[in-house]
């Protein structure tokens, strides 16, 4: 089976079946992985393009075909090969599709790129705010209105970088710092918190020295401020709400020595917490419940609700999101953690934090969410969060803090702090 053809099976997956894109490649060949991402982080641009060069629109039992076109166009435009090759493999599949009839209208449309490609782009993005920013129109509306910030667009179409945290049981920033220097690995440590390392380039899990003896972990450094935003102190009973795949849930654990339930509806993603956990060398009570549903005379002293969302932070990382998201989830979504919102603040002893988080960037899910539980819970107080620095991608708003995601550090991630009141 050819990389090409794989990689419209993958997209067929992704757009029909509405299946995340890792999964619908596993077990893929890396070009094949390279394509499918490639047309998904370019989708708008691509269609777009792909529009403007045909004559009339592909009826849509030839969707495969109209994916095809697209995996040929962003092989025109990124692979380091020759382009005549690109074109060639391109036509060469329509056989794999079954569609031999369509080897001319491929060849002539990719050829003909391949000619006017910067004519052709410069004319077809122009006025298409989709094809600009790689983002659906209904997400350009809700982050501009939310905020004045352009930068976000660029960051959510950059490569983002591979951060680790440092296992504070077993090193530190400085001292693994050094271990990197000695292998040769280009690094620097991260500006929000005292555990995470920015690598200047990403590597394989095998290359990263101490990894699988528990030294670090892998963890964006804005998911990081978690475990010191919680403020856990030695002994108490800690609850991690929504736990899997468990980065948070080690971090927690080697912040302070604390009793852990981890909890997590999706079995197989809860076996990931079981393994980060086995890795470094910890424990936790880990439970695959729904949350929601869960009935429990245990209280806690603190909560880690790190809630679903649209994932709008960290899209770069996942360029899916894009595709797999409408407008209509944002509701959805705001019904679910207010749900779990009011859920684990039950389950908070008084005098007991809980802290709110999403990898969100969007009010709606945020401050909203925050606002309307304050509004109609009167046990609960809102806790300030100091100012981590000053910067442009973080700020502090009305709930919480809201950090955007950059180029070349963190992800976007949303944090509130919350404390039941003493009776």
């Amino acid at each position: 089976m050819s990389e090409y053809l794989i990689s419209v099976r993958a997209l067929q997956r992704l757009l029909n079946d509405r299946i995340q894109l890792n999964r619908c490649l596993e077990g893929a060949p890396p070009l094949a992985q390279q394509i499918a991402y490639g047309v998904t982080r370019n989708y708008f641009s691509l269609s777009a393009i792909l529009n403007s060069l045909l004559e009339k629109p592909l009826a849509n039992k030839h969707n495969d075909l109209k994916l095809l076109l697209l995996c040929g166009l962003y092989s025109v435009d990124e692979l380091k090969r020759p382009i005549h090759a690109s074109v060639n493999f391109s036509v060469e599949a329509a056989k794999d599709l079954k569609k031999p009839w369509a080897k001319g209208l491929i060849n002539g449309i990719l050829r003909r790129y391949a000619r006017e490609q910067h004519t052709i782009k410069s004319r077809v993005i122009q006025n298409n705010v989709e094809a600009q920013l790689e983002h659906p129109e209904w997400l350009v509306s809700l982050i501009s209105n939310a905020w004045f910030r352009p930068a976000i667009f660029k960051a959510n179409r950059s490569r983002a970088p591979m951060t680790l945290r440092v296992n504070r049981l077993r090193s530190n920033q400085n001292d693994y710092l050094n271990i990197l220097r000695q292998a040769n690995i280009k690094a620097r440590p991260g500006s929000l918190t005292d555990t995470a390392i920015i690598l200047e380039h990403p590597m394989l899990v095998d290359e990263i020295p101490g990894f699988y003896e528990g030294l670090v972990s892998i963890q964006d450094e804005g998911a990081q401020l978690a475990a010191n935003l919680l403020n856990t102190t030695p002994g108490s009973n800690v609850l991690d709400a929504c736990a899997a795949p468990g980065g948070k849930t080690g971090h927690l654990l080697e912040h302070a020595c604390i009793n852990l339930t981890a909890v997590d509806q999706d079995r197989k993603r809860i076996d990931k917490v079981f393994d980060n956990l086995k890795r470094l060398g910890l424990k936790a009570k880990i439970r695959c419940i729904d949350l929601a549903s869960w009935q429990t005379n245990q209280r806690f002293d603190c909560i880690l609700l790190d809630a679903p969302c649209s994932a709008t932070g960290i899209m770069r990382r996942h360029p899916d999101i894009m595709l797999l998201r409408d407008k209509s989830d944002i509701d959805k979504l705001f019904e679910i953690q207010s749900l779990l919102l009011g859920k684990v603040f039950s389950l908070l002893l008084d005098g007991g934090d809980l802290l709110y988080s999403t990898c969100s960037i969007l009010p709606q899910e945020n401050d909203r969410v925050i606002e309307q539980f304050l509004s109609t819970q009167p046990k609960a107080a809102l806790l300030p969060i100091d100012p981590i620095r000053e910067s442009d991608d973080l700020v502090t708003t009305d709930y919480g803090l809201q950090l955007f995601p950059t180029v070349n550090e963190h992800d976007g991630f949303y944090y509130s702090r919350l404390r039941r009141k003493k009776s």
